[in-house]
């Protein structure tokens, strides 16, 4: 009787830790993450290059500070940058190094390429946007709204990569870097035009470069 119980005991003991560790097991993005927690499709790529438009952002749009005041912005953006970069390398490279490994289904575990067409129909859509709009308020002579109309477009855009990729979160991106170039125009009209620059450049490229760091939060998929 009391062997019974002892078997019995063990193999709960066996299941018990059998549970435990399909739980949480190494998968391709980290080397101990919880199951079904992964970054989204593109994430990586998509963090370099919002990244890199953020530190753009805060270059061109720091010419009027002064020189410690553009230092030290400069500089902070680009020790965000790198510290994206370093993250959104490693993500390709747990990824690269884990595309082999058969999935539940049984199928290679490598994801498809998640910019297609319709990615690239609203870049190109996006890039006619910027171009003819800063060209047409350049001819009315008003150049210092083109930082405006660019944070506007690159802010609407994000709606429909939202829609595109299915990601939330690139609506609240959207939203709030449309509202940053829209307030440089409620500048322009409040005949504030040096917070322009301030408004709808620095503080839009803080939000993409913030934006990055999140966008490589895994999440559940």
């Amino acid at each position: 009787m009391h062997r019974w119980k002892n078997v019995a005991g063990k193999g709960a003991d066996d299941d018990e830790r059998r549970t435990t560790m399909t739980a949480v097991e190494p998968g391709p993005n980290s080397s101990m993450s919880p199951r079904g927690r992964q970054t989204a499709a593109g994430a990586e790529i998509g963090a370099l290059i919002g990244a890199g438009f953020g530190l753009l952002f805060l270059i061109i749009n720091t010419v009027q500070f002064s020189t410690l005041g553009r230092t030290l912005v400069i500089a902070v953006g680009v020790i965000v940058f790198v510290g994206i970069a370093v993250l959104a390398v490693r993500g390709l490279l747990r990824k690269r190094g884990g595309g082999g490994r058969l999935g539940e289904s049984g199928e290679r575990g490598r994801r498809e390429p998640p910019f297609g067409r319709a990615y690239w129909i609203i870049v190109l859509i996006e890039a006619v946007l910027l171009f003819a709009g800063t060209r047409l308020l350049a001819s009315l002579g008003h150049p210092e709204l083109g930082v405006a109309w660019v944070a506007v477009v690159v802010g609407t855009h994000f709606f429909a990569l939202g829609w595109v990729f299915g990601l939330d979160r690139f609506h609240v991106l959207a939203t709030v870097v449309t509202l940053c170039g829209t307030g440089g125009f409620i500048a322009f009209f409040a005949a504030a035009p040096a917070f322009i620059p301030v408004i709808s450049g620095v503080i839009s490229g803080f939000v993409l470069l913030a934006f990055a760091m999140w966008a490589l939060i895994p999440t559940e998929r």
